[in-house]
């Protein structure tokens, strides 16, 4: 197995003219996609402001999307997105200056406080400028098959509120912003829905109660992401776990192409906010911390 020295250290350090791989790793098994994206792109800004190159690699470090016969085989990392300079894992080992990065969040990071969601500071420009420049692009395929997903059930013309409440209040994960209860974030959205003049409601939820009491508030005009995907893929495939990625991710793409955006503050969240150049409007549930 790769070194599980978790501080950022070099494992190779030769000519200082020949370029310096910096190695995106995060030790972290259950992390999940939305986490994995901010620590990467905290550590791709790392890295280039040390003059590094950046690598992620999930090839060598087990993780939840890849199955753990392939370990050392695929990364992971690029069944989603494209590496930020295109070098892959190989390549970077094989250079003459390789650093693995530290295996906690980079300094800063993107996180999902009210100030980077609300636009306070020029932090939201500075980390979506790493979209700009390509340092986070996404699988063009998976692009093409997200776009495909919404045609199926919005009409292009469609003023559309993308709503985002992942639940959990029965969790209550210490130091995790807390949740609205449903019905209290029905009835925000529903006020904002009037007001923001709406006609469509894309509901991204893992919690039950929040999907029914939505559907009771909004009827047929509020459409589930988990509908979407249940119409759009088979969920009962094989490789589940890259399907539950896909998911991820389709959630945030779909959610950026709303007009506006309500949602709880979350990693889901924040990944959202990086991805979408503007919305009309927005609303973040902010009730504190557990």
């Amino acid at each position: 197995m790769f070194d599980k020295n978790p501080e950022e250290h070099f494992i190779k350090e030769g000519d200082p003219n020949k370029p310096t791989y910096y190695i995106i790793r995060r030790l972290d098994e259950a992390a999940e996609l939305p986490e994995i994206f901010l620590f990467v792109m905290g550590h791709v800004r790392r890295a280039l402001s040390k003059g590094w190159l950046p690598v992620v690699d999930m090839q060598h470090y087990p993780n939840l999307y890849l199955p753990s016969e392939k370990i050392g085989q695929e990364n992971s990392w690029e069944y989603f997105f494209e590496q930020p300079f295109r070098f892959g894992v190989e390549q970077a080992y094989a250079g003459e200056n390789v650093v693995l990065s530290d295996a906690e969040a980079a300094k800063p990071s993107p996180d999902c406080s009210m100030n980077l969601l609300r636009k306070k500071n020029d932090e939201l420009v500075e980390w979506r400028m790493l979209f700009k420049l390509g340092l986070m692009k996404l699988k063009p395929e998976l692009l093409k098959e997200f776009s495909a997903m919404k045609e199926k059930f919005f009409e292009s013309g469609d003023i559309v509120l993308g709503v985002l409440l992942r639940g959990g209040n029965d969790k209550k994960i210490k130091g995790q912003p807390i949740a609205p209860p449903a019905e209290f974030a029905a009835n925000a959205a529903n006020e904002k829905f009037k007001e923001w003049g709406c006609e469509k409601i894309l509901l991204a939820t893992d919690d039950p109660l929040v999907a029914e009491t939505f559907k009771n508030t909004f009827g047929d005009k509020c459409v589930s992401l988990d509908q979407i995907y249940t119409v759009c893929y088979d969920t009962k495939a094989e490789n589940n776990l890259f399907l539950q990625g896909k998911k991820h991710l389709a959630q945030n793409i779909l959610l950026a192409g709303c007009n506006s955006f309500v949602a709880e503050r979350r990693a889901d969240t924040t990944v959202t906010m990086l991805s979408v150049k503007k919305f009309e409007h927005s609303l973040f549930f902010n009730l504190g911390n557990y």
